[in-house]
């Protein structure tokens, strides 16, 4: 990732947090806007259009409130046309002396951009500072300090946005395929375990990207969780949550049967259901279901269980009843049950 700037302290400060940035220098030109962000976000735009990589930008805005917030936007031509003598001067019949400094960082990559913010608050000094420094560091004394950031500086540099955007960069990025079959689209059905109960819903085929490219990820998790081959059409957007970054891409499919594989074929193992299911009602419902849709889609199953079906196998029966239902044969094999056995060990008569 790149730093665009010619600052080496902001460069320095920023690399403190994120060893491995870079530091490029290019002259933007930057255009009259009333708001900061919008002019840092048009030079973000601008540097990304000439490296082609993901970069930061950070701009700073210098804002007086008794001066209604001036100079702001305007703070890199005021200070190289009035200076210090002309800004020091507004402000000598001035009771409020507050000032603060609005930094604007803006990330960029092929897909989105992110906009951070901070303020560092302060006053501007009684006494006139003599000496070559620049304008707004002969003005601006930090909240908590005595004198102004030109004696201060290094710490100016240290603010929050550098570490808001190494939180931002550590989240887990996420790619997922919207694939439309006629008027319909692949979705997968999920349950998830909150609060001691069981949510329902529905998920966008997609996982996490592992040393690929967005796009890669998004064709391989579709193949891993659906086995259907796909290509991108078009990127869609992105969007952030809490824990992640989530990258949305319209797909078309190619080929290959909608099947779960993977992870999602796992997590609905009918083991799982144990887990999963409120009662045991709801499992044996479960593979019931699940066995009449093997059975559709490949037009032959066979269902072993332990000992006899019909003893204390509650799922055999839902399965008899569903295919009672849908006008499937079956033949029921008998075989030695636990009952039998029992029968043996005890010398009983049930």
């Amino acid at each position: 990732m790149l730093f665009i700037t010619s600052n080496k302290l902001k460069y320095e400060a920023c690399k403190k947090v994120i060893p491995s940035i870079e530091r490029k220098e290019l002259d933007l030109v930057e255009i009259q806007a009333s708001s900061p962000i919008e002019v840092a976000l048009d030079k973000a735009k601008t540097a990304f259009s000439y490296f082609h990589e993901p970069l930061i930008i950070n701009d700073c805005s210098f804002c007086i409130p008794a001066l209604n917030n001036f100079p702001g936007v305007y703070a890199s031509y005021i200070e190289s046309t009035l200076g210090y003598d002309n800004l020091f001067n507004l402000m000598k019949t001035k009771t409020d002396r507050s000032c603060y400094y609005l930094d604007i960082l803006v990330y960029i990559d092929n897909y989105t951009y992110k906009v951070f913010t901070a303020k560092t608050l302060g006053h501007i000094g009684t006494d006139y500072v003599e000496g070559d420094y620049f304008p707004y560091d002969k003005l601006f004394i930090k909240e908590g300090e005595t004198r102004p950031i030109c004696f201060t500086k290094n710490n100016m540099y240290e603010n929050t946005c550098y570490l808001e955007l190494k939180k931002y960069l550590e989240k887990r990025k996420v790619s997922r395929g919207i694939t439309f079959f006629d008027d319909k689209v692949l979705l997968l059905y999920r349950r998830r375990k909150e609060n001691d109960k069981y949510l329902e819903y529905y998920a966008i085929p997609g996982g996490g990207i592992e040393n690929e490219t967005y796009e890669n990820a998004c064709i391989r998790e579709l193949k891993e969780e659906t086995s259907i081959d796909v290509k991108i059409i078009k990127y869609l957007k992105c969007e952030e949550y809490e824990t992640g970054i989530c990258y949305y891409y319209l797909t078309k499919y190619i080929s290959g049967d909608i099947k779960l594989g993977g992870e999602e074929l796992e997590h609905n193992n009918p083991d799982n259901y144990y887990e999963t299911s409120d009662s045991f009602d709801e499992v044996y419902e479960k593979i019931a279901k699940d066995l009449i849709s093997n059975y559709q889609e490949k037009g032959e199953l066979v269902y072993a269980v332990p000992g006899h079906p019909l003893v204390a196998e509650r799922s055999v029966f839902n399965l008899m009843k569903l295919c009672d239902e849908n006008n499937i044969t079956y033949e029921i094999l008998p075989a030695v049950s636990f009952i039998d056995a029992m029968m043996d060990v005890l010398k009983i008569d049930p």
